[in-house]
């Protein structure tokens, strides 16, 4: 039998929708996707050049019609994950009623143990994809894109941050990278 630590914390809306922002932000930034967000700024851009020629040209009407729309695109565009993760974390909030009760994730030599009102998830180190720690959660990747996240503000202080920090990479097996950032 191993020691193992636990942290219990409420799920919140605002932190759930701040990770599924940063979830889709990772998946904008490589392969097919990272195109498809490349050529949704180009042509964004080139609407705007055309905006402002059809301005220059006093061509109004063409400005009128095409304008609104690069500025509802791009606000689209720019505000995308935000709006993802709110309404992803809306939706979790009103169909899963285990984040109205208390989540706790024990931490152990053997991997990471979710216990919620519902359910119980055993993840082995070995398993896992990755391990990331961005500014406010570690983030324990099973998949390439699916996280379970460790809010930070339940760890504590800096140092028992720090020293949970030592833990887990204590704990991950070689070939399972943990991440900074």
């Amino acid at each position: 039998m191993t020691d193992s630590t636990i942290y219990t914390f409420d799920w919140q809306l605002r932190e759930h929708a701040g990770v599924v922002g940063l979830l889709v932000r990772e998946r904008f930034q490589s392969g097919v996707w990272r195109m498809i967000r490349w050529l949704v700024v180009v042509i964004l851009a080139l609407a705007t050049i055309a905006t402002l020629a059809s301005l220059l040209l006093h061509d109004y009407s063409s400005a009128a019609r095409l304008g609104p729309l690069v500025v509802l695109v791009g606000g689209a565009t720019f505000w995308f994950e935000q709006w993802t993760g709110l309404i992803r974390a809306w939706q979790v909030q009103r169909m899963d009623p285990a984040v109205r009760h208390p989540i706790s994730h024990a931490l152990e030599e053997s991997g990471l143990h979710i216990i919620t009102r519902a359910a119980e998830t055993r993840l082995d180190w070995g398993g896992l994809h990755r391990v990331r720690e961005t500014p406010g959660f570690f983030m324990f990747y099973y998949s390439e894109r699916i996280a379970y996240y460790l809010p930070k503000r339940v760890v504590g202080t800096e140092a028992e941050v720090a020293n949970l920090r030592t833990l887990i990479r204590g704990w991950l097996p070689p070939d399972v990278p943990f991440q900074e950032g």
